[in-house]
């Protein structure tokens, strides 16, 4: 599954794909959004196509840190969640048992 939809979004090109789609793979948005281009390289790591990969995850790590004032909370949730992931750092905390 990550290989398919890693080979959509290039197809779209790498640095202008949108974050909003029709089942039919057609745009409704053209917004190029930091949280999917975060969560896209996150997917890298079930990915076998390991040159895509290494591209989606390189432009994970080149992401600016989300500033929109719109989308902020929600780019920048996925943002560190998807490094998080991709450092090997995102960790379940467990509450103590009783």
């Amino acid at each position: 599954m990550s290989d398919r939809i890693q080979a959509f979004f290039e197809s779209q090109g790498m640095e202008t794909y949108g974050d909003n789609w029709k089942l039919d793979g057609k745009a409704i948005r053209e917004r190029h959004s930091p949280g999917l281009v975060a969560t896209n390289g996150a997917a890298s790591l079930a990915s076998t196509n390991r040159e895509r990969a290494n591209r989606f995850v390189k432009a994970l790590w080149e992401l600016e840190v989300p500033s929109s004032k719109v989308f902020r909370y929600y780019d920048g949730l996925l943002y560190m969640m998807s490094l998080l992931h991709a450092a090997g750092e995102f960790r379940i905390i467990t509450p103590p048992l009783r």
